[in-house]
């Protein structure tokens, strides 16, 4: 028995939002008598074919290809023999036949085959989609069932084969590959035209066009624009989303963004913003607006780039609908164009939006300063500590010793700071947490200024020299009274440091503590770290600690790294 050996190759995947869902844009299709092979962008509103052509009597049959390399592999025996390709596949609908027919809808991103018994055109409504381009290994010399059925969809005017193809992996459009259009009047199939003669990888094409072309290799390539992912997409708690664009050519590339208004006149354009890039952040924190703007990514062969969104939920208004365009065109010779959907949903009611709600996580200190040297050098270890911290719906944040969190009698997540305030708000089932991070006497501190989570979170709290966890207090020491070694009279304060030089020493001394939480860089580009929203609701960046009163020359500063997850969406720390 022979096996397999399955070579992968990069997937861009894809899915379909229903139509009424999300922004749209208007098409049209042309159709010629005859057999006339498009490529359509969008998904219909009505996307049954039944009713998609239900007024275009002329639109007698419809096929949708569909190719058996679809599995984005290349398959081979162990010897290296190829395994065989299977034979070309076609949904297909036909008037008279509806209810038996295999193809049942129109979907955006691909190419069909329409058979019209005169001129027809079809103005509609659809939900853009990116092209679908999976490839098979077919040469000129082979029958025409096998050539590769690809649309175009580019802003270009006159774009040549070699401008749109040239750039494949596969030889598309190169010398001795065969370039054909699909035509003919029998209503038994269409036959193939081989365009500006045998080889016309110098003839121009027209975008909404299908075009048959041969391939020397099998896989996935979408054209010169690669996209990871089908839409922007804001859920119900989403504050934020991304799409991942690639540079699928050989060359260098320019790709435009640019936001839209959809075409559906009800739907409001949300109020989103651009993070800027990371090398960009450092120097300008935070999100640049570009609901009316366009920007350009310029990205080297096999480069991507992830384009994160912030959408700002206090803006939406209750009952209204909201939705855009993203466009990516490229600015090479290609003029490749891909538009998707934009799509912010409505927070539901008692819903917490991202990242509103209780964190929980660990910081490890790796670095620290000597008592002659402030600089932090590497440690002996790590030092490693658990961290609690809630986000309000403005993303203030309280650094937490202890919470007590729990299910009401509605199933609602309630949080509190102590478990005696849980008990009396009826939460019978909640449980207490700490941390040995912080002092028992001040449990709760709240993040200082104007810091905030996903950029930068101070806080600052002191341990009292009389505080039940202050390290140089011991409770059953006979001197521990703050008086004078004759105890005639009160010791000298210990937060001042002139005091290391007095004859009298005090007892106990505060400590101070500043500990900040940031997401940015931490002065090293080489070390990104990860503040924006995703699947896992889980963040990271550099933290730093400072302690004031454990030496006289001026505080110990400690470096490392926080990592959090989210782990409860309760609005209100109560």
């Amino acid at each position: 028995m022979r096996k397999l050996i399955i070579c992968l190759t990069l997937h861009f995947t894809f899915f379909i939002l229903h139509s009424q869902a999300a922004p749209h844009i208007d098409e049209t299709l042309v159709l010629q008598p005859g057999w006339n092979s498009v490529y359509i962008e969008s998904t219909p509103e009505n996307p049954s074919c039944s009713d998609f052509f239900a007024d275009v009597p002329q639109v007698l049959s419809v096929a949708a290809y569909r190719s058996d390399a679809d599995a984005d592999t290349a398959q081979y025996y162990a010897n290296g023999e190829e395994i065989v390709q299977a034979p070309v596949q076609y949904l297909q609908w036909n008037r008279d036949g509806a209810s038996t027919s295999t193809l049942k809808t129109i979907v955006g991103g691909g190419t069909y085959v329409i058979y019209a018994t005169e001129e027809a055109q079809i103005q509609f409504r659809g939900v853009p989609a990116a092209p679908k381009m999976t490839w098979r290994k077919v040469s000129s010399s082979e029958t025409n069932e096998y050539f590769n059925l690809v649309g175009v969809s580019s802003v270009g005017d006159k774009i040549t084969f070699q401008d749109y193809f040239g750039e494949g992996p596969f030889g598309i459009a190169k010398s001795g590959r065969m370039i054909c259009s699909m035509g003919g009047n029998d209503i038994n199939g269409p036959e193939m035209r081989a365009v500006a003669g045998s080889f016309g990888k110098e003839a121009t094409l027209k975008s909404g066009m299908a075009y048959a072309l041969t391939a020397t290799e099998a896989g996935s390539w979408p054209g010169v624009v690669g996209v990871l992912g089908s839409c922007i997409f804001f859920g119900p708690e989403s504050n934020y989303a991304s799409i991942r664009v690639q540079n699928c050519g050989t060359t260098n590339h320019v790709f435009k963004f640019s936001i839209s208004a959809s075409a559906d006149e009800t739907e409001l354009v949300p109020p989103i913003s651009r993070r800027l890039p990371r090398i960009d952040a450092i120097s300008v924190p935070g999100y640049t607006n570009v609901t009316d703007g366009a920007w350009t990514v310029e990205l080297a062969a096999g480069e991507h780039t992830d384009q994160v969104f912030s959408l700002d939920r206090s803006l939406l208004e209750a009952g209204k609908e909201y939705g855009a365009i993203l466009t990516i065109e490229d600015l090479g010779p290609s003029k490749m164009r891909v538009r998707l959907p934009v799509v912010a949903s409505p927070v539901q009611t008692d819903t917490a939006a991202y990242p509103t709600g209780l964190w929980v996580g660990e910081i490890a200190l790796s670095l620290v300063s000597g008592i002659d040297d402030a600089t932090p050098v590497p440690a002996g270890g790590k030092l490693k500590m658990n961290v609690m911290m809630h986000v309000d719906e403005n993303k203030k944040c309280t650094l937490l010793q202890r919470v007590a969190f729990g299910a009401d009698a509605d199933g609602k997540p309630r949080l509190f700071k102590e478990l005696e305030s849980a008990e009396t708000a009826g939460v019978a089932n909640a449980k207490r947490f700490s941390t040995v991070m912080m002092s028992v006497d001040t449990p709760h501190v709240e993040s200082a200024g104007g810091s905030a989570f996903g950029d930068t979170a101070e806080f600052a709290w002191t341990v009292a020299p009389d505080a039940r966890d202050n390290p140089f207090r011991h409770a059953w020491h006979p001197d521990h009274d703050g008086k004078k070694a004759d105890y005639s009279g009160a010791a000298p304060s210990g937060d001042n440091p002139s005091n290391y030089a007095n004859p009298v020493k005090p007892e106990l001394w505060s400590i101070n503590n500043h500990l900040t939480f940031s997401w940015h860089e931490g002065g090293s580009g080489a070390n990104p770290v990860n503040f924006e929203y995703n699947a896992d609701e889980a963040t990271a960046g550099i933290v730093i600690w400072d302690v004031s009163g454990l030496a006289a020359k001026g505080p110990i500063r400690s470096v490392g790294t926080f990592v959090l997850k989210r782990v409860l969406k309760a609005k209100e720390l109560e």
